[in-house]
């Protein structure tokens, strides 16, 4: 076995998101979005994570993830995500599982990436692909089952016929390959489809034809492997995250009187037995401490409270 590598696109020009910065960049929850993704990836302790890059913001994203243990490899023209992968050939090798994944699915459990890792090296399988079923699978890759647990083929919303567009179970946009498969069948997708770009979707029907181990993992939470590419889109997997978040810090005994009233952000700590009244924004690195308490109507920032303070 020749390891585990990552791959995140991160090469998008992000017209929909309607900003002079890339969506990628975007503070969610106190963090840019790619940082999520790329913390998930890092997770795996992979031999490598390799982001790749272009367009406009290229630069921007280069500066602001130089700090994180990753490489970057660019992709000059927007040819497509086939084409984007088909970049990382150099620097990975032909013996390796590699994982490809999008830049802009913040909401992603590393839980969900290790047990997809795992799913992919117990079948002993050349490509799988995270699926789930999707109550509005509009705008997604639709899954074409074999039998069992083996996919026959992805089929893009603009190429897919009516009963294909029909099926609930889509493509996360995650996969498990192995690389050297996957470089092989990386050489003979073409442009054929109306957008006129390489699909790494396309190596899926390739794989299966040619070696038939292609599989679905599915999972059960849609929301886990939503895409941001519209400001509303980034403002419900906010919403979404603050739920998490919420729910976390809830399960390890903190109070808060209305939960749908207080904001935190990622990397903020809070102590048990702490209790944040209505109207709390905690932002940064903020420590609450064990049997605090933060009164209504408070903005904290990079603050630490100690044990049983009281704010008011």
């Amino acid at each position: 076995m020749g390891g585990l590598y990552v791959v995140i696109l991160a090469a998008g020009r992000s017209k929909r998101i309607n900003s002079r910065k890339s969506k990628l960049l975007l503070p969610l929850c106190g963090k840019p979005l790619l940082a999520y993704p790329t913390e998930a990836a890092l997770s795996l302790s992979p031999d490598k994570v390799i982001l790749v890059v272009g367009g406009p913001h290229k630069d921007c994203i280069i500066k602001n993830f130089s700090q994180y243990n990753v490489e970057f490899v660019e992709q000059p023209e927007p040819l497509g995500t086939g084409d984007a992968v088909r970049k990382t050939e150099k620097v990975i090798p032909h013996n390796a599982s590699l994982v490809v994944m999008p830049g802009d699915a913040p909401l992603i459990k590393k839980e969900t990436l290790k047990k997809l890792v795992d799913f992919h090296r117990e079948k002993n399988a050349v490509a799988t692909v995270l699926t789930v079923e999707h109550p509005n699978p509009t705008g997604y890759g639709r899954i074409v089952r074999s039998k069992g647990d083996r996919i026959l083929m992805i089929v893009e919303e603009k190429d897919a016929f009516p009963e294909e567009k029909a099926i609930k179970e889509i493509n996360s946009g995650i996969y498990v390959f192995e690389s050297g498969k996957l470089f092989e069948a990386l050489r003979d997708i073409r442009p054929d489809n109306r957008q006129k770009e390489y699909y790494l979707t396309d190596v899926i029907e390739i794989l299966q034809r040619r070696e038939k181990r292609v599989y679905a993992f599915k999972i059960d939470n849609y929301k886990e492997i939503t895409g941001v590419n519209t400001r509303e889109q980034f403002s419900e997997a906010a919403i979404y995250m603050q739920e998490e978040i919420k729910r976390y810090w809830l399960n390890q005994g903190v109070t808060f009187i209305d939960p749908r009233l207080v904001y935190i952000e990622s990397d903020v700590e809070i102590g048990k037995d702490a209790v944040i009244y209505p109207f709390v924004s905690l932002l940064g690195k903020t420590k609450i401490g064990s049997e605090a308490v933060v009164g209504p109507n408070r903005i904290l920032k990079d603050v630490e409270v100690k044990d049983g303070e009281e704010l008011f």
